[in-house]
């Protein structure tokens, strides 16, 4: 088991009568890009709050590099080094761009705020920082409010602050969700430069099914809270059951969207 990054193990959760995720064994294997598909409602963004630590599991186990999170909060798990991006944006909008990562940045290293201390005595802090900016292409806004982004730069500096914690895996959930036409290319840059630094392993939750297909290693299908298939892009487009279940005519308007 410790060969894979993360492993989930008869992963199920139940709210009343509706099995959300049921009896799912997935396995991550180390500085593999993976993409997560499936129809609207098929379990996809709870399983990623059952791998963060969101939500419990009515039963089954996840584990990081072998280790068993499975009663792990979430600040554990992010101290292990499970980073976890959302839907809607998550951003500190009152500080600049610079201090948003730079407090995430403090975060790790175990540096206290201090009463009375101006920030720039963290310089390492800021140059870090600064490098992470540049990494996702917004060290030209650095000194701008982080409300007055754009949606797609907001997600931007989002990916900055994750990386900022210095995670060994990194959940991308639905990046693209609510950005423009003309700002989705310069997203998929930025995850397309994660992927090729090789610094991290990504799950990826994404509906366009264009881009999983390029960024992707291996894909898997969840179908009504259970895993359809697992395997390369090719081995899931030609996958007669996914064809039928999801890919083929039914869910076209979903994974197109």
């Amino acid at each position: 088991m410790a060969e894979h990054v993360l492993t989930t193990k008869g992963l199920t959760i139940q709210f009343g009568g509706h099995v959300a995720v049921n009896d799912v064994d997935f396995t991550l294997e180390p500085h593999t890009f993976k993409s997560i598909i499936g129809p609207n409602g098929a379990g996809k963004t709870t399983f990623f709050n059952l791998i963060s630590g969101q939500l419990k599991p009515t039963r089954g186990e996840v584990f990081f590099k072998g280790n068993d999170l499975t009663g792990s909060s979430v600040a554990q798990r992010a101290r292990m080094g499970i980073g976890r991006s959302f839907q809607i944006t998550n951003v500190l909008p009152s500080l600049t761009v610079l201090e948003n990562v730079r407090m995430a940045a403090q975060a790790v290293s175990g540096v206290s705020f201090r009463l009375f201390s101006h920030y720039r005595k963290f310089t390492q802090l800021e140059e870090k920082s600064f490098e992470l900016l540049k990494r996702v292409h917004l060290d030209s806004q650095a000194d701008k409010l982080a409300k007055n982004l754009s949606h797609g730069d907001k997600r931007k500096l989002e990916i900055a602050i994750l990386l900022a914690l210095e995670p060994e895996l990194l959940l991308l959930d639905e990046p693209t969700a609510g950005m423009s036409l003309e700002e989705v290319p310069a997203i998929i840059e930025v995850i397309r430069e994660l992927k090729e630094s090789g610094d991290q392993t990504i799950l990826l939750i994404e509906h366009k099914i264009d881009m999983v297909l390029d960024l992707s290693d291996r894909l898997a299908v969840l179908f009504n809270g259970k895993l359809l298939a697992d395997g390369t892009p090719e081995e899931i487009m030609n996958n007669e059951l996914v064809q039928s279940a999801y890919l083929g005519g039914l869910y076209d308007d979903t994974i197109k969207s």
